[in-house]
């Protein structure tokens, strides 16, 4: 399937452009061929929970997402809420608002399935995504590891955004 072929490949590209400097490569490379192998990628995308969307800039992929609803964190009270899962856009497509266009989409896709909220976890060391996040006026809940194998731990933020306190659809400048 042509949809699991694109989304190993973009996966496991964007994937390296964001964590390359969160842990060494025998990590990452581990990391990839259990996340992004084509197998991987067939069991993820048949999974009737994950939710994936693409974004296309001039008839190719640039992008893709994959959000979870009704998927809580120990941290938050509410249940109904929403897990951006992955949210990665090809470098040679930065700067062209389709990263925001993106996370717009998925966002009001999860308050039209009446979720209160969405949450994530981005590394710690990815100064840009948080950036990008905290403009849609998502905030750090808390700190905490995330297991990238069974070896290697990398520090990450679960950030939040509470829709029934902000206006997500507009990024906040």
């Amino acid at each position: 399937m042509e949809y699991t072929r694109v989304l190993t490949e973009l996966g496991a590209e964007t994937f390296v452009d964001a964590h390359r400097d969160s842990a060494p490569a025998h990590e990452i490379g581990t990391y990839l061929n259990e996340r992004y192998s084509i197998n991987a990628i067939r069991r993820e995308v048949t999974e009737p929970a994950n939710i994936y969307h693409l974004i296309e800039y001039n008839g190719t992929t640039a992008g893709f997402s994959k959000m979870m609803l009704n998927s809580t964190h120990p941290s938050l009270t509410p249940s109904n809420v929403s897990k951006m899962d992955q949210l990665y856009l090809a470098k040679s497509y930065h700067g062209l608002g389709l990263g925001a266009e993106l996370l717009t989409f998925n966002i009001e896709y999860s308050k039209a399935q009446s979720q209160s909220g969405m949450w994530l976890i981005v590394w710690a060391g990815n100064m840009q995504a948080i950036a990008f996040y905290e403009k849609f006026g998502f905030e750090v809940l808390i700190e905490e590891r995330f297991q990238l194998t069974k070896t290697h731990t990398s520090p990450s933020y679960i950030m939040w955004l509470d829709y029934l306190h902000r206006s997500p659809h507009t990024p906040i400048h």
